[in-house]
């Protein structure tokens, strides 16, 4: 029925026309789906090999220069340099350096390191990693490979969880001088 220029849908339209939709929302999402086949996503990850300058530019101590950007921290000793990974390893949370009290302290779970990465408290089940250092012999630089870690096997004593720092100190975890 029709009543002066009032159309109303017939039950038949109105399912044909969801039906229809029903097809042309699946043939686009298959389509959409077939171009993002051809442009996947690539994740962008910064590199594990590179300098972070010469040691002369690395005074006695710790330095966090790099800790927001490489995850590292430099640490120059009495006998040299050596790099260590800002990864907890309880959970991977990332310790915060506590300049008055001389360790790094974990935010999320209380682990504590001391400068040379051993544990001195908490629920951490390993060393903090060191990472390898060597000299580009081209510029002089501190290259820092991020894909080797040194990883030794801990020696629970009353005071935490400790390695020798003899046995860490070898290349190419450790720049003697």
């Amino acid at each position: 029925m029709n009543h002066d220029g009032d159309e109303h849908i017939t039950r038949r339209d109105f399912f044909s026309l969801v039906g229809w939709g029903g097809v042309m929302a699946t043939a686009g999402g298959s389509a959409f789906s077939c171009y993002k086949f051809y442009f996947p996503n690539v994740l962008y990850e910064s590199q594990k090999v590179f300098k972070i300058g010469k040691p002369s530019d690395y005074p006695m101590g710790l330095s966090e220069k790099w800790k927001k950007e490489r995850q590292i921290w430099v640490v120059r000793n009495e006998r040299g340099i050596y790099a260590m990974i800002s990864i907890c390893r309880h959970l991977g949370c990332t310790p915060n350096w506590f300049e008055d009290k001389k360790v790094f302290l974990c935010p999320c779970h209380g682990s504590i390191y001391d400068l040379e990465g051993n544990v001195l408290g908490g629920p951490a089940p390993k060393l903090l990693w060191r990472t390898a250092v060597t000299i580009d012999p081209v510029d002089g630089q501190i290259v820092v490979d991020f894909n080797h870690r040194q990883d030794p096997e801990p020696v629970s004593t009353e005071n935490g969880l400790r390695v020798d720092e003899a046995l860490r100190e070898v290349e190419p975890f450790f720049l003697k001088g």
